[in-house]
């Protein structure tokens, strides 16, 4: 075994991943009312999956004047098929293309939830204020405010890091958390065809394609700056934490 595997298939990244994919909190929704308390929290977690994703991108797929090549094409490659996917994806309910993260808030108007926080949160950044601020500030609850600002301080670690944290924090354990989730709102017969359709999207390309991508680039990142592999690591087991610390209090509030 590499030990690019030694660390990153760690029985403490493992052991994590198995307590989210077992939490209770999916058995806990188990009505609309109940379902919308959890995406109120859980729409924070799908807009900064975007700012982290962006931030891989940023670097290893500059969008800037004058134009320069990568340094590293392949990786450039694997983050840009990624993101168009995630920010430009085909709606199955309408014509045309959106991202995920609008996917989720025509989710929760569809079963009646909440979107004015993260809207407020949305425009206060258009108008200048800081990311955390414009939280704090918007209505969204604390935890998920908590978990955000967690997601926006890894955007100042290296690039490696934030590649471990993306694979680890995202896109291997989404599947693992949605599929329960899938199962106990068809066992309750909880009717949001499009937070479902976003589910099951979710776990077709984070379970394949963008969990092969995110794997491969961080292969790649790790063979070039083997020295963040034990950082990438302890940041990767505090996002899990931090989700776990999340769906706690999510399923306090249910």
């Amino acid at each position: 075994m590499s030990s690019t595997n030694t660390i990153l298939q760690a029985t403490s990244l493992t052991g994590r991943k198995a307590a989210l994919a077992a939490h209770p909190v999916y058995r806990a929704i188990d009505s609309a009312a109940r379902l919308r308390t959890f995406m109120a929290h859980h729409v924070a977690c799908v807009w900064d999956f975007m700012s982290l994703l962006k931030s891989l991108q940023q670097d290893l797929a500059p969008v800037a004047t004058p134009w320069l090549p990568p340094s590293d094409p392949e990786a450039a490659r694997l983050i840009n098929e990624i993101v168009v996917d995630e920010e430009s994806d085909r709606l199955p309910y309408r014509d045309g293309h959106g991202s995920h993260f609008v996917w989720y808030l025509d989710a929760m108007e569809e079963l009646g939830a909440d979107t004015a926080p993260m809207r407020r949160a949305i425009e206060a950044m258009r108008g200048g204020t800081s990311p955390l601020a414009a939280l704090r500030s918007s209505g969204l609850p604390e935890s998920a405010c908590d978990f955000s600002a967690m997601t926006l301080a890894f955007l100042d670690e290296p690039l490696a890091v934030r590649a471990a944290v993306f694979l680890h924090g995202r896109e291997d354990v989404i599947p693992r958390m949605f599929l329960p989730l899938v199962a106990s709102m068809r066992e309750q017969g909880i009717a949001c065809e499009r937070f479902l359709g976003y589910l099951q999207r979710h776990i077709e390309v984070d379970g394949g394609a963008h969990g092969q991508h995110a794997t491969a680039l961080l292969e790649r990142l790790f063979a070039a700056a083997p020295e963040h592999r034990r950082r990438a690591e302890q940041a990767a087991m505090a996002a899990l934490a931090a989700r776990q610390q999340l769906w706690d209090a999510v399923l306090e509030a249910l």
